[in-house]
């Protein structure tokens, strides 16, 4: 199998590598596996105001550092900007469904650096 890029990562040159996990057809051909990396994160120590969990079509169109500035501007907002970044996402011609969760942090207490 092969890896490559355009406009996002691909398995096969077809399948987001968001999707990989339950990809049937690849799976049986051994081009993709089901078993997934898993990385845990002290949050007492990074402290995060929020965290986005979305689907590849929000990725299609934002990079992480632009979802992350959005969202950050409207974590006030019903629903922490979530309805907003699917909305904005749409306008920028993502023409893939596009799904998107906010998980805001109650301790965040981030303080701006100088």
């Amino acid at each position: 199998g092969f890896i490559s890029f355009n406009g996002s990562w691909r398995v096969q040159g077809i399948l987001a590598m968001s999707r990989s996990l339950g990809d049937y057809p690849l799976k049986n051909l051994n081009v993709v596996i089901p078993d997934p990396d898993i990385l845990t994160f002290d949050l007492d120590k990074l402290q995060p105001e929020f965290m986005i969990l979305a689907s590849d079509g929000l990725w299609d169109a934002f990079s992480n550092e632009e979802a992350v500035r959005f969202i950050k501007e409207r974590l006030d907002e019903p629903h922490f900007g979530a309805k907003s970044i699917v909305l904005q996402s749409f306008y920028r011609g993502c023409p893939d469904n596009i799904t998107v969760m906010v998980v805001k942090f109650r301790n965040s207490s981030k303080t701006e650096e100088q």
